[in-house]
């Protein structure tokens, strides 16, 4: 197999990008019932599944993403760095498994993509050993098992594992600007959603305490502090912020609508962007980042398209939850 290299990452690349679903099949699929949605994905072989059906989405989406993965392992010459994305279906996976087994469910959703197959992570929870995760989700996992074992508290695995990771994304990326940039955003982004989840539920304001993230740029004390005050008060504290445009305009796009999904929209839209701004550089690691995100996208795109089809969702509101496609202006 040739050593990770940008020379030889790119070329390769190259031939990847031109199989990634472009916006006019995306088009295609929303034009037409869910079997054209199918047909459309099959004339593209995406998933590689003769003769799928609607029942098969999730497997062929499993099928891209465990290659996006294989593939970006097999290009990287920054592991460090690309690990860090493909860790986030692991922490997925770890957040089901370790739910499912306190709940006694036999069966578990498994988000491929990651680090890790489905038979690695059903042994590290099934037999609690966590040593080959990274530090930061070792030490949370343990962490985690001791307090289980004292209470059964599902609920606070999730937010457990997310500030793990969290914490392990914003160290390892300390160096890489563009990356920096990447995860103290998703931090604010993230911090900013809860903030309006728990006022919009009439939580107190102590909750905020029990599920923030890792900072970003915004403050915890500045969220603390406006919690209680107008939703004018939370547009004065996001300056600070590494992505204070796109999160007021995901802000005042919720104000008009009154949807809280503008903001995650407007998180997602973002986020791809600082990757797509770097799409043709050929001696950095952005392209190959770049490359996995796309794939992400690709499938939650189908995902979105075909169940909404199934469901009788109104093509309108299908659109409308899409987010931009990697490269997308």
């Amino acid at each position: 197999m040739p050593q990770p290299s940008y020379a030889y990452a790119c070329a390769r690349l190259s031939a990847l990008n031109k199989r990634l679903i472009e916006p006019q099949t995306i088009q295609r699929m929303l034009d037409g019932s869910a079997s054209d949605a199918m047909r459309a994905l099959s004339d593209v072989r995406y998933g590689n599944l003769s003769d799928a059906t609607e029942a098969d989405t999730e497997r062929m989406i499993e099928r891209e993403m465990t290659d996006a993965m294989q593939e970006v392992k097999e290009l990287s010459p920054a592991p460090a760095i690309t690990d860090l994305f493909l860790l986030r279906a692991d922490v997925q996976n770890l957040k089901v498994l370790l739910k499912s087994r306190l709940l006694n469910q036999s069966e578990a959703a498994f988000t491929p993509g990651g680090l890790f197959d489905r038979e690695t992570l059903t042994a590290m929870v099934k037999d609690r050993q966590y040593a080959a995760l990274p530090k930061t989700l070792c030490d949370a996992m343990i962490a985690l098992e001791k307090r289980l074992e004292i209470r059964v508290e599902p609920q606070t695995i999730s937010i457990a594992l997310d500030r793990a990771y969290l914490a392990h994304a914003l160290k390892q990326s300390e160096r890489h600007p563009v990356f920096s940039q990447y995860f103290r955003s998703l931090a604010d982004f993230d911090n900013v959603l809860t903030f309006l989840r728990l006022r919009a539920m009439g939580a107190s304001i102590e909750t905020l305490d029990e599920v923030i993230l890792p900072e970003g740029g915004v403050k915890y004390r500045d969220l603390y502090n406006a919690y209680e005050l107008s939703f004018d008060s939370l547009n004065k504290i996001l300056g600070e912020s590494v992505c204070a445009e796109a999160l007021l305009s995901g802000l005042n796009a919720m104000q008009r609508t009154g949807n809280i999904s503008e903001v995650e929209k407007a998180r997602d839209n973002y986020l791809v962007s600082l990757l797509s701004e770097h799409k043709y550089e050929s001696e950095t690691i952005y392209p190959i980042v770049g490359y996995y995100l796309a794939k992400e996208r690709e499938g939650r795109a189908v995902r979105l398209i075909i169940t909404g089809k199934r469901n009788g969702l109104p093509d309108s509101v299908i659109r409308e939850r899409l987010v931009k496609l990697y490269g997308e202006r």
